[in-house]
């Protein structure tokens, strides 16, 4: 092993831990992904890795390429880099109200983040994204230049951004494109990246481990990544003199019922990936539930967004009355996590079929469909019609509050591993997020990490630390080299179906444990149950993985260390606050605060 050297104690005595050292080239790769290509002129290792193509994962990329002129290695599961969470965003994204009658500001903004984040946020990541959030989206988001992306967000008649409402903001500050704002960032930011010469995309590769070392100072440190191609199962090993950023999303497709699209994208493999390689996670027990999601027996759930609460949909029981004053007295625009308890107690009333239902047919059929087109086709090709049904809901798990521990600029306690989005934990939302804060997030902090790679005097510190490492090849040679030489005999390959069909059986398993013992509201004796079975499922995916890897048993790999870190920090925590209820039994049921899980929970914390 090696011991860290002065310049890397001295950077450390300034808890900066963002130091990486790859220590042989990149090789000139082969692949299928069409996106992927090579920039001569650069040692391939002279590069920023970054893993995911969201919207934290673009910022990141292109603000270290544009900006600071860092060569980067861009990192995705899907066949195309749109295949991301971000895609999937609707409501839209928080900017700045600059219309005086609105009372907008940045401390308004801090005011809301914390009120909905249940007392637990960090002042100075809420301060940092409401301060920075502004100037970010005009550079990456409304750039005429042709550098970054130019979205076409909704305007009004005079030409000025057209600004919505949503729940729990005190004013009007949403910029969004119809209901797919998600859809246009990503489309726009992923181009951009694909357009920059200094940026690398590469497609269908999945990230299976971090190559970490560990010095004699039992510090880890990572030198890059091991990927598998999704299709293929060829494996490949990328060393990266910059540093790496887990920017790969959450884990709300570990449950049963989630508003994250099926696949790969949700299956919690930035906790995985952090947790195997030793890297600090934290508030992973705030798993956000969304209230309002579509409910279709034996189909995924589909998000109907909190715009529609913010432009007056109502949540009624089967008999019609609206109930939400019940839990709240700001009814449907209270926190998030008020609203799914809300909803989800509703619907405990009924032993069969669904008893909540989202109405909005009061409002105009005409704006309802402009303003509502997705949601409007999706009910359509089910039969719902928007302008007149109520349609059923039911809580779904939506978003990571928690995530790998970062400081401000997205330094995880791993030298060279950094992370932004809602792969991070910047303790930005504390124990519920803030409708709209997701997209913003990630191109604040996502920004962030580039610049802070990019600064002289902070990215010139981390290459010279990361250059006394250059000399030691042996070590990384061996991880290389083991990773590429664990080829499938010909009977293991013949048999991949089995594999594949068990991995898919067991993450189903995992979901309904996932939702019944870990979702909206928990027990200890509930998440004991879970944690233990979690366990047994973790043992057989790795078997599984070491057999036969392929984006099944990678998947379920992944989704296993996910699942059990959410349910022990869960179990660990018995005070109930944001997205996190916890009910004691027994002789533990008295240490309940009074109100925290009940429908007179207030959010002004």
């Amino acid at each position: 092993m090696l011991a860290l050297s002065h310049v890397a104690k001295r950077l450390l005595r300034k808890e900066r831990l963002d130091v990486t050292f790859p220590l042989q080239k990149l090789a000139t790769r082969e692949t299928s992904g069409r996106f992927m290509s090579t920039h001569l002129g650069y040692d391939a290792n002279d590069r920023l890795i970054v893993i995911g193509s969201g919207v934290a994962g673009c910022s990141a990329a292109l603000t270290a390429a544009e900006q600071h002129k860092i060569p980067v290695t861009l990192l995705c599961a899907g066949s195309l880099p749109t295949d991301c969470n971000s895609f999937w965003a609707q409501g839209g994204i928080i900017y700045r109200n600059y219309d005086p009658t609105t009372n907008d500001s940045a401390a308004s903004l801090v005011a809301d983040v914390k009120r909905a984040g249940a007392g637990l946020c960090d002042e100075g990541a809420v301060w940092k994204l409401a301060l920075e959030g502004p100037q970010r989206v005009r550079q990456l988001l409304l750039d005429d230049q042709g550098k970054y992306a130019n979205v076409p967000f909704d305007r009004t008649s005079s030409g000025a951004l057209s600004c919505c409402l949503e729940a729990s903001h005190a004013a009007p500050r949403i910029i969004h494109f119809a209901d797919h704002t998600g859809k246009a960032i990503t489309e726009h930011i992923t181009a951009a990246a694909l357009n920059h010469p200094l940026i690398t995309v590469v497609t269908d590769t999945l990230v299976t481990d971090l190559i970490t070392r560990e010095t004699d100072d039992k510090q880890k440190v990572c030198l890059g990544v091991h990927t598998i191609h999704k299709n293929t199962g060829q494996r490949q090993s990328l060393l990266s003199l910059r540093g790496t950023v887990l920017a790969s999303g959450g884990l709300g497709g570990i449950y049963e019922h989630s508003t994250n699209p099926a696949g790969f994208n949700a299956l919690g493999s930035s906790t995985a990936l952090a947790t195997r390689a030793g890297a600090h996670t934290s508030d992973l027990e705030y798993v956000q539930f969304h209230p309002t999601a579509l409910y279709i027996p034996n189909e995924s759930c589909f998000l109907l967004t909190e715009a529609l609460r913010g432009e007056g949909a109502v949540l009624r029981d089967r008999h019609g009355r609206a109930f939400a004053k019940d839990f709240h007295p700001d009814g449907e625009l209270a926190p998030r996590d008020i609203v799914a308890r809300g909803v989800f107690n509703e619907n405990q009333k009924v032993d069969e079929g669904n008893n909540v239902f989202l109405d909005i047919t009061h409002r105009d059929a005409d704006w309802l469909r402009g303003r509502f087109p997705s949601i409007d086709a999706h009910l359509k090709k089910r039969g719902l019609d928007i302008t007149k049904d109520h349609l059923p809901i039911t809580p779904a798990a939506h978003y990571t509050c928690g995530g790998v521990t970062t400081d401000l600029e997205g330094c995880t306690n791993v030298i060279g591993l950094l992370s932004a989005g809602e792969a991070a934990r910047t303790g930005l939302h504390g124990g519920n997020r803030l409708a709209s804060t997701s997209l913003l997030e990630g191109l604040v902090f996502g920004g962030s990490i580039a610049d802070y790679l990019g600064r002289p005097e902070q990215g010139g510190l981390v290459r010279e630390i990361i250059r006394e490492y250059l000399n030691d090849t042996e070590y990384a040679t061996e991880k290389i080299n083991e990773w590429r030489s664990k080829t499938k005999s010909k009977d293991i390959r013949n048999g991949s179906g089995i594999y594949k069909e068990r991995a898919s059986e067991m993450l189903k398993k995992l979901k309904r444990i996932m939702w019944d013992h870990v979702g909206v509201v928990r027990t200890p004796i509930g998440l004991t149950h879970a944690a233990n079975e979690i366990a047994e499922i973790k043992e057989e995916a790795c078997d599984l993985f070491e057999k036969y890897a392929c984006a099944e048993t990678v998947g379920i790999r992944d989704a296993s260390f996910a699942g059990e870190a959410v349910a022990q920090a869960a179990l660990t925590n018995r005070v109930s606050a944001g997205a996190h209820c916890i009910v004691l039994e027994g002789p533990d049921s008295d240490k309940v605060e009074e109100g925290l899980c009940s429908s007179d929970e207030s959010s002004d914390v």
